[in-house]
């Protein structure tokens, strides 16, 4: 990295220099707030001091959702000025952030494109995801960080020497958060089987671990109230209407065949379809969920433990992958679909790169698909004064639902990267 520094010429020195100490201005700002960090920093301090840190509410009637073993990892910080601790966890984020679409952008023959289409790629990528960057930085979120975990964790297991270092950073997803469990049956399916079994042996050191901290006794009934408020059969898992900013399968259809879900902040206009009884609600989340995992086998297209054929094979089968999470887990809020940017990546490059090539049906189709999903996305930043409506009729998940038909329909660029490959 300092080799490539020293490579640049004054303009870009001095344009790379102003970009580096706008983000800092910027991430000293937001970490004059609180946001959901200083939720995480409370528990931590609380866990020390004996308290249900799953049952306590905390800001204005949150819980702490996540592992113990976060919890413990962030105790020595509750030490230090707030402030100082939120800007370094910002910092870390925006590192990871970095790190992150450095490892996304490398899948790509960004090389195939001319200078102005390769530029035009990466800022229809940034743009698209300003909504979800701005939101993880502004809330002091863990999502960039578990998207780290899975992207770097996959290029580690797949391309690195160091194989097991992403192993340990997948299973430190899955033990703060879970989202990153659903790329065990991926790694399986590849072949991967000695990664997925360290993946899963290295959570459970990271469940027990802390027992040398809180005791065998408090970490069972602990890791029992967390699995009580995270059971996804739990009725506010279905109804998963509790928060207005809420977005997710689960919540959608909950709009969608229930009439009068007990929404506090659902404006006077319908948005439902029909009215159906809760347990006829949890079959069609549960039918819905197993059609989208069920689609993943429409992208993976070769015989269980293989590799794929090519990276950008691979980067189109886990961008699918990746845009489920958001979907099918429940208690989503808008930061979240941050995991569906790898997909518009994606679509946007196979865009770009065929553009001529491909029929005027087809090229109409992706540029007028993807201004929808951008708008579906981004609106809250355009035009915040609506956002009501936005949330009212969750049009993130819209958003993120039409992406994956996007995605779906645009094989042309791993077509084009495998023929490039070949030769």
């Amino acid at each position: 990295m300092i080799t490539s520094l020293l490579k640049l010429t004054l303009r870009q020195k001095i344009t790379y220099s102003i970009l580096f100490l706008s983000v800092i201005c910027y991430l000293a700002v937001e970490a004059g707030g609180t946001g959901d960090f200083h939720i995480y920093m409370s528990a931590s301090a609380d866990l020390f001091h004996g308290e249900n840190i799953y049952q306590k509410l905390y800001g204005t009637g949150f819980h702490y959702l996540y592992s113990l073993f976060f919890a413990i990892i962030l105790y020595p910080f509750t030490f230090l000025p707030f402030y100082f601790v939120k800007l370094a966890w910002l910092l870390l984020n925006a590192y990871l952030l970095y790190r992150t679409f450095r490892i996304l952008f490398s899948y790509f023959r960004a090389d195939t494109l001319s200078a102005r289409s390769r530029w035009l790629f990466y800022a229809l990528t940034l743009i698209f995801a300003a909504r979800f960057i701005y939101e993880n930085f502004h809330y002091g979120q863990v999502t960039i960080l578990m998207l780290f975990c899975c992207v770097q964790g996959i290029h580690s297991i797949f391309y690195g020497e160091r194989w097991w270092w992403g192993c340990i950073l997948i299973a430190l997803g899955i033990n703060i958060k879970l989202l990153p469990v659903v790329l065990i049956p991926y790694l399986i399916y590849r072949g991967k089987f000695k990664a997925a079994a360290l993946i899963i042996l290295t959570d459970v050191v990271l469940w027990l671990v802390p027992v040398l901290c809180i005791g065998i006794e408090k970490n069972n009934f602990l890791l029992s109230e967390w699995w009580h408020i995270m059971n996804p059969s739990n009725t506010e898992h279905v109804l998963d209407v509790s928060e207005r900013s809420f977005h997710s399968l689960t919540t959608l259809l909950s709009t969608l065949f229930v009439k009068n879900v007990p929404d506090d902040y659902a404006l006077p206009l319908r948005r439902n379809l029909a009215d159906v009884s809760i347990e006829t609600l949890h079959m069609i989340i549960l039918a819905v969920r197993l059609i989208l995992v069920a689609g993943t086998a429409y992208f993976l297209r070769t015989w269980p433990f293989r590799e794929a054929t090519s990276k950008s094979f691979q980067f189109r089968e886990l961008a699918y992958i990746l845009a489920l999470v958001p979907l099918i887990f429940p208690h989503q809020q808008h930061y979240a679909f941050l995991f569906i940017v790898p997909a518009a990546m994606f679509v946007w490059f196979d865009l770009i790169s065929q553009y001529k090539l491909m029929s005027m049906v087809k090229r109409w189709f992706l540029i007028i698909g993807m201004s929808i999903t951008y708008l579906c996305c981004n609106l809250k930043l355009i035009l915040g004064g609506f956002n009501p409506y936005y949330e009212h009729y969750k049009i993130l998940t819209y958003g993120a639902l039409l992406l994956l038909i996007l995605l779906a329909s645009t094989p042309s660029a791993v077509r084009r990267s495998n023929a490039l490959q070949a030769s």
